[in-house]
């Protein structure tokens, strides 16, 4: 009796440790002029002005893909959300973005 409800645990245990799979399904960042849109989500965008920490997780949620940290200066820190999407912090704050097509808000000098 006791071998099925080891495997059970065992079984369930492995489930656990699965990853995910990479970024949302049907969910994808649009860069905009006030932000970056969340194309699917319905209208949602991280907007310039939100929190670094919640832009981050956002991204990272989106993409399936941990920002990564870039050389920026000027006082601006820059992460590289993959795809050539740069995203610009100042402090706490989002303030621009660019990619090699474009650019908005605020830039790294």
């Amino acid at each position: 009796m006791k071998a099925p409800i080891v495997a059970a645990v065992l079984l369930v245990a492995g489930c656990a440790v699965a990853t995910a799979p990479p970024g949302l399904p049907g969910l994808a960042l649009v860069p905009a002029a006030d932000g970056l849109d969340v194309d699917g989500s319905g209208g949602r965008q991280i907007g310039f002005g939100r929190d670094r920490a919640g832009a981050l997780d956002s991204v990272a949620r989106v993409t399936g893909r941990r920002p990564i940290p870039v050389a920026c200066g000027g006082g601006r820190d820059a992460f590289d959300a993959g795809g050539g999407l740069i995203l610009v912090f100042e402090g706490r704050s989002f303030v621009g973005w660019r990619t090699a097509g474009g650019a908005a808000g605020r830039q790294c000098p």
